[in-house]
This record gives C-alpha cells, structure tokens and sequence, in this order.
C-alpha cells in the first residue's frame, strides 16, 4: 500500500483482503486507570520472559521489526521481583469500523458473556492499532488491550476457545498481510484475560500457528522456494492448526505453487499453559482433500505429479490447425519460407510469423496455455527427427508479434542426459503442462513443471516424484 492510493482505494483493497482471509479461516491518552501489579514469582522458565515481554508490547501497541535495529520483545523482558509500570489508557476516543462486528464471549468465567468492542486508532490508511475493551460482568470493571492487525477495517473474531481449560474463555482474532499477495501467511491473535488486561497468548512456535504459504527457511533459489500449506481454526472450544508434511515449489514472486488438489497434514491442537504460552499436542493425520479432510489411512499420500497424458497429435510445413488454447481462438500453420515458419492467427496476431529453428519442426495441436494465462497465442514445436530439440513461442504481451521462450534453471528443456548422466525427457501433457522428468538412481523420476518467470524465460519447478513403467509412455506413470 502507498501513500499514493486514494482512500476508497485502500478500503477496497482492505475489505477484499480481508473476506480472502476469512475464506481461509475454517468453522471457522490518556489517563492511567491501572495501578501498579506486582509479576507474579514464576521465573523458573524462559517462556515467562517472553510471555510477559509480549504483554508489555501488546498494551502499548508497538510493534518492533527486526530489520528497524529496533529491540526485540524478548530482549526487554523485565526482571524477576520487578514492578510493571502499566501504560497509559489509550484510544478510549477512537471509534469501530462499521464492518467490524462486537464479539461474546466469557472472559472471566461466570457464565455470562461479556461483549468486546473493536475500536480502530484513526489512520490514513486504515492500518493502525486496534483497541479491544469490555466491561467484566463479575465486577463491573474495564479490560482492554491494544493489537496490531494489519488493518483497523472489519474486525471480526472467531469463535472463542478456552485453551487451558480453566472455564472462562480466550478471544481469538487474526492478522491480515495486505500487502502479502495470494497465499501470503497470516496468524491467530488469542487474547486471554489477566490482571485486568487482554494479553495476547505467546505461541512457542508462531510459524506453525499461521495459515498460508509458509516459506521453508533456506530453500530460496534463484526462481523458486519451497512452502508448507498450513492453515488454522476453531474446532469446538479448542484452536487448532494444519501443516503439510511435504513442501511445494512455489516460482519467485509468489503467484504459482505447485499444490496438490489432495496431501497429507499433520495436524496441532494447542493449549495455553500457566506461564501464557501456547504449546501444540502431538501431531496428528489427516488428507486435505478439496473443500474438507479425510482420515489418514496406511498408504495416504499426497496426489502424484499431473504428468501422466501427452499431446501427441501435431501438424508439419504446408498444414494448419485450430489450437486447443482453451477457446481463445487461435489457429496456427506452418508455411515454407525459405524455411519453416510458424504462422498465427487469431485475437492480436493476425498473420503473426516466427522463423523456426528446429529440424523437421513439428507445432502441437495442444497450446502449453499454463505459460501465458488466458489472453495470448501459445504454441510448442518440437522436432520430427532431433528428440532434444523443442522450443515454446508464445505472443508478446503488446501483440507486437511471437517470440521464443527461453529455458532457464536447474535443468534443460527437451531430451537427452544431465552432465552426470541422468536421462531426461520433456513433453506437454493434454492439460497444456509443460513437464520434464529427470531419472533417478533409485529406477524413480523426478518431475518438474515448467513456468513463465519473466517475459521471454521459463523456468522448472520441482513437482514431485513418480515411477514409469516406460518414460516414454507417461500413461505408465505410477506411485513408485
């Protein structure tokens, strides 16, 4: 977000960011009015650090990132018999956005549900702290605290949770990365009741208790990363979470990932000890299937590579066809010359031509649309007599013309063997993927998709791992 974007701009991009959030989400100054508290005795663990330095940041509303040279939160934890000097009651003026909803629930465990206001610190563009207020029904008095959100524009919790099964219950609201682009991870934010304060609960792994694509750390290459799908939610009383066994390639710049429409989790249910912290349970299994999961059984696995169909059908010099490009329109004929060359027309490219420099070129029936998207002429030609050679042309982005695709990364587009002697074979399936499969030692294949990572480059994502029977017949293609 920019200080550029007009302001029913940002509402629009933070409303929209928000209701993408809660798709993922499943079942879902200015005076002091508090006194002095002593801590309570409980040093013997480093966890107490940290839970009470992350209160002291939640009440006043500041948040340290590390690339600022700022201190981190566990760095200022005070010490043990110390006195916490409470800060000042702030945002008592500020008032709820009208997409944001008051949440009920029992914060302090008498049965009666208390109601909790979401009142937004005025911003230019909508991102400043969130003060969460409400009166306790057993005494009568004031609890509030202060977060940090992403955004101060529709706030709305989950379903509460009583994560230390003490009887009251804990809040349970959530990040929003507005900047984050599709898949960009976001967390819950558990507020429990203490001392008077609504003091967010500390995670003892806050990578595992978040939803999204959750970047492997050290798996960055040049044009791609590695990510777990995670998610989290409310089941009954209890938070819970979800993380992918396996990681999956996802092409730098974030807008492809190579997921499974089925893969196994494991999964967490967490609880909040004595000291603040969240912790996780053992792991258990499920199969995330689309729109709901399944029970794990003894051979679950996530889905193999979608490698398994070829487009064989093409056309040679003096021949022509009308693409299957998914219905944009395009037709395509390969003309002599003074050497073949590839003809297009359709939408932008009426008489299109591109020299080819295969030997015999062959131009399939199947677009491989998966590198251009929706609104653009693709086509793949390879060779009638050279099993290596192949080359992608596709329409530039102005419809100035066609130009090749050039093959970039970890290995080469086409057929024939790696600098250590591995086989290697490319081919488009029927769905107008383009795959290659690499041999491995053990009689097993890695697969890789290839896709668009600038203009006129194209790059292999790793996909997974299948057997053939015969690489050459990829209909032979099987778990191994």
């Amino acid at each position: 977000m920019t200080t550029h974007d007009t302001v029913p701009g940002i509402e629009e991009r933070l409303r929209a960011a928000l209701a993408a959030r809660a798709e993922l989400v499943r079942p879902e100054d200015l005076e002091p009015l508090t006194p002095v508290v002593e801590l309570r005795p409980r040093w013997q663990s480093p966890w107490v650090l940290l839970a009470t330095a992350a209160a002291v940041l939640l009440v006043l509303g500041i948040v340290f990132q590390g690339v600022s040279g700022g201190p981190r939160s566990d760095e200022i934890a005070p010490k043990p018999d110390e006195q916490l000097q409470l800060p000042p009651d702030v945002g008592r003026d500020w008032k709820a956005d009208d997409q944001s909803e008051p949440a009920r629930l029992d914060l302090d465990g008498d049965g009666t549900k208390e109601k909790v206001e979401f009142l937004a610190e005025p911003t230019d563009e909508r991102d400043g702290r969130t003060r969460v207020q409400t009166t306790l029904s057993s005494t009568g008095e004031e609890a509030f605290g202060l977060v940090e959100l992403g955004t101060t524009i529709g706030i709305n919790a989950l379903d509460p949770i009583d994560a230390d099964s003490d009887g009251d219950q804990e809040l349970v609201l959530y990040t929003t990365d507005l900047d984050g682009g599709p898949g960009a991870p976001f967390e819950p934010v558990v507020l429990d009741l203490r001392d008077g304060l609504l003091v967010r609960a500390v995670p003892d792994d806050p990578e595992l208790l978040a939803s999204g694509d959750v970047a492997v750390p050290g798996s960055e290459t040049e044009y791609y990363d590695r990510v777990h799908l995670q998610t989290f939610g409310v089941d009954g009383a209890t938070l819970v979470s979800t993380r992918s066994v396996n990681a999956f390639a996802r092409a730098a710049g974030g807008m492809t990932v190579l997921r499974p429409e089925s893969y196994v989790v494991d999964t967490y249910e967490w609880t909040l000890d004595d000291q603040g912290v969240l912790r996780p349970g053992e792991p258990g299994c499920l199969v995330q299937v689309p729109e709901a999961t399944t029970p794990c059984e003894s051979d679950s696995a996530d889905d193999l590579p979608y490698v398994t169909t070829e487009s064989t059908d093409t056309i040679g010099v003096g021949e022509q066809v009308a693409l299957e490009d998914g219905g944009l329109g395009y037709r395509a004929r390969v003309e002599d010359q003074g050497g073949p060359t590839l003809v297009v027309d359709g939408p932008g490219a009426e008489g299109s031509v591109y020299g080819l420099n295969v030997p015999e070129p062959r131009v399939h029936v199947v677009s491989p649309g998966y590198l251009v998207g929706n609104d653009a002429a693709s086509v793949l030609v390879t060779s009638g007599s050279d099993p290596g050679a192949m080359e992608v042309v596709v329409q530039t982005a102005d419809q100035a013309g066609l130009v090749r695709l050039r093959p970039v990364g970890e290995i080469a587009l086409g057929s024939g063997s790696t600098a250590d002697g591995r086989a290697y074979r490319s081919w488009l399936t029927g769905a107008g993927v383009l795959v290659t499969a690499v041999a491995g030692d053990d009689g097993s294949w890695d697969a890789w998709q290839w896709v668009r990572v600038g203009d006129t480059e194209i790059a292999p994502l790793p996909w997974g791992t299948i057997c053939f029977d015969d690489v050459e017949d990829p209909t032979s293609g099987r778990a191994c």
